[in-house]
């Protein structure tokens, strides 16, 4: 069998991260977190419509793994399949663009939910190739650097998404609404063609065992293995409790820049300070991810994101939301980083496709309903005691990650 040599690991490890940092500049300027709910706001986008921007980014993300692992058992090589699909999660962001420059003046309403549903669809394209870009990574990755991988990309991302995020504001200071998202939207697609060309260099090992085709119904019932496995089945559950304590993310932006009258373009400032905290972390926790297991960031995330909502919510300065921001930046690094990670590190030498289908797949529901919850929260309380009930599910989902998660990495040490 023809195996990767050191070679390979380390082209395979210069390339992906490449392609990771221009994909995470590309998110920089069609971020569902930042520059699009103001798009949308803008567009006259309600807390319920906002809310169910995040709903399908959360269901997109989920639901199609399932398909997306099915078909990745039957690649032998999982690049092939990515290239195949990847376009479904690059172009929207140019038609995107398109809506911007020539519907808005027309139709803002048809050209939000336009928008919306055109989003959903890059998303949803993401969520089909989450298990066979993971599977494919395991594959030609070095076990031992997984984690610094993750972190290299996202912080060389983060670093180049610092100028990316400047570019956005001028945009959208110096460009009358709607041309200005436009522009924003067009200049991320540029990066995500940019990460693709450096995707495709990827130096892969076929598979020797391909499974078999089944009905899909046939393979979501293969899913009682996954649940047979204790420490996974826990790390599920910890992932769903966590999907709603992230449900307040999507409404931060909006709600800061209202509280304090700030202009749209200071989106871009949250996303600069986002990516600044986020890049700098990343070559911190990476390393330390893969010598003393990757449990400890999603701790670490949890920590900074009960503190950034509550800070959101008490803060009486503009200074104070960039602390929110600074917060968020170490949260995307330590909770990114550390859920792909520690997710691999479970699944190798399993059937790692379906476990990653299955978790994903699962998940998906739950954080579908819980932003939509949140938003309506929102309308019938007002922000402060959503932001305020999502820190409290933050602090149990803490406790619950403690007691009932075991990091794979310490356990091989034992």
């Amino acid at each position: 069998m023809k195996r990767l040599t050191e070679k390979d690991y380390r082209w395979n490890f210069v390339v992906n991260s490449i392609d990771n940092a221009f994909f995470s500049v590309g998110m920089t300027f069609g971020s569902v977190f930042t520059i699009f709910p103001v798009f949308a706001k803008n567009l006259g986008a309600s807390n319920i419509e906002l809310g169910l921007i995040s709903a399908i980014t959360n269901l997109g993300w989920g639901i199609p793994a399932i398909w997306g692992a099915k078909y990745a058992e039957r690649s032998a090589k999982k690049l092939d399949l990515v290239l195949k699909v990847t376009m479904l999660e690059r172009i929207p962001y140019f038609l995107i663009g398109l809506i911007a420059l020539y519907l808005v003046g027309f139709s803002p309403k048809l050209s939000l939910y336009l928008s919306i549903a055109t989003m959903g669809i890059a998303i949803f394209a993401m969520g089909f190739l989450g298990p066979p870009w993971m599977s494919m990574i395991e594959k030609v990755i070095d076990s031992r650097r997984r984690g610094t991988y993750f972190a290299v990309g996202s912080g060389l991302g983060a670093i180049m998404g610092i100028g990316g995020s400047f570019i956005a504001r001028n945009l959208l200071a110096n460009h009358p609404f709607p041309k200005n998202f436009a522009y924003v939207f067009f200049t991320g697609f540029v990066f995500f063609m940019l990460s693709l060309l450096f995707l495709s260099l990827t130096r892969e090992v076929p598979d020797e065992r391909i499974y078999d085709d089944e009905p899909v119904l046939s393979y979501i019932k293969k899913m009682r293995h996954v649940f047979a496995d204790k420490n996974f089945r826990n790390f599920l559950i910890e992932r769903i409790i966590s999907s709603f304590m992230f449900s307040s993310g999507g409404f931060v932006t909006v709600y800061l820049l209202k509280k304090f009258s700030l202009p749209d373009d200071s989106a871009a400032i949250f996303t600069a300070i986002v990516l600044a905290f986020q890049g700098a972390s990343s070559f911190l926790f990476g390393p330390i991810g893969d010598k003393m297991g990757h449990k400890l960031n999603l701790i670490v995330s949890k920590v900074c994101y009960v503190s950034a909502t509550l800070l959101a919510v008490f803060s009486k300065r503009v200074e104070q939301a960039y602390v929110v921001y600074a917060l968020m930046g170490v949260v995307n690094t330590t909770g990114n980083v550390g859920s792909m990670a520690i997710t691999l590190d479970m699944t190798s030498s399993k059937r790692k496709e379906l476990y990653m289908g299955s978790l994903y797949f699962l998940i998906a529901p739950f954080s579908f309903v819980a932003p939509l919850i949140c938003g309506k929260m929102i309308d019938l309380l007002g922000h402060t005691l959503a932001f305020l009930l999502t820190g409290v599910i933050g602090v149990f989902n803490l406790f619950y990650l403690l007691r009932f998660v075991v990091d794979p990495r310490m356990r091989r040490r034992l």
